[in-house]
């Protein structure tokens, strides 16, 4: 990945966001050679098309991290307009913009991008058929289409993240009960771990789609029980099911993903549990 004759220069975007921050901390600390341009949306609108191109091609990437992107599943389905340029002509313009500057643009996608029926782990060979009832999924599948018309471009589907910038579990501590989903089923999954693997494929000159998953599944209530466990909580968990809640948008039941063909690339056996980084992980809450 690293170029011999001048320092590789990356261009983040939502580099205030989850993903954006940890890859700012990453290559910070762990490669201080990399020329790190971070931008949030006050600094460059992915959705002003001119506005990228300008920005590309003054900075001249190698790489373009996008990790901007309208997250929130149930407020897409009120602003759809604002979900689709986000998630669509976002990275249609990064796409677009890094063409004609010879970067590769690396995108994050989700596992809303499937229907979540069955009970088998997604592989990046199942066509992608998001519910009708989440346009949240509906436009990270048509982001997809467009970061992939670049062959050498990367995408990498990942699912429930957690990291410093949101850690979902602290909530436990000042609940005296707490009702998570028992029928929803992916993994929990780190930023760091994320950034960390990312990186590696960057290295080795991957492209196309990845399944970014650890090897393990589970429902949200065997997430929350076991940082329960872990924090020796006395909050009462109860179980309910998906359809006992009338939430605006839509989920996908079965969200979880194959990471066969990212094992095989590495080089790997295993990709390691979700109940180890998440453990490593409430360790470093419990410190600070």
């Amino acid at each position: 990945m690293m170029l011999s004759h001048e320092p590789t220069r990356i261009l983040i975007t939502g580099s205030q966001g989850m993903l954006g921050t940890e890859w700012a901390v990453f290559l910070a600390h762990h490669h201080p050679e990399v020329s790190v341009l971070g931008t949030d949306c006050r600094e460059l609108d992915i959705t002003h098309s001119a506005q990228v191109e300008r920005a590309v091609k003054e900075f001249q990437p190698h790489w373009i991290i996008n990790s901007a992107a309208y997250t929130d599943v149930d407020k897409a389905e009120t602003e759809r307009d604002l979900a689709y340029q986000l998630n669509v002509l976002g990275p249609q313009n990064l796409a677009e913009a890094a063409s004609k500057v010879n970067a590769r643009l690396i995108h994050f996608s989700t596992d809303y991008v499937f229907n979540g029926f069955g009970h088998h782990a997604w592989t990046e060979k199942d066509t992608p058929n998001p519910l009708p009832g989440n346009w949240y999924g509906q436009t990270k599948k048509l982001g997809e289409d467009f970061v992939l018309r670049e062959s050498s471009n990367l995408i990498f589907r990942i699912q429930w993240l957690y990291g410093q910038k949101k850690e979902r579990f602290s909530v436990l501590k000042t609940r005296t009960e707490f009702t998570p989903f028992i029928d929803q089923f992916g993994a929990p999954t780190w930023t760091q771990d994320i950034v960390k693997t990312c990186f590696e494929v960057m290295k080795r000159g991957g492209n196309g789609l990845f399944h970014l998953a650890y090897d393990d599944f589970a429902s949200w209530y065997d997430v929350y029980d076991f940082v329960k466990q872990e924090w020796n909580l006395a909050v009462q968990l109860k179980p309910k099911k998906s359809d006992e809640v009338q939430l605006p948008a839509k989920r996908p039941l079965n969200g979880r993903l194959c990471n066969q063909k990212l094992k095989k690339f590495l080089g790997v056996s295993e990709l390691g549990s979700w109940k180890t980084s998440l453990k490593n992980f409430l360790g470093t809450l419990n410190n600070d």
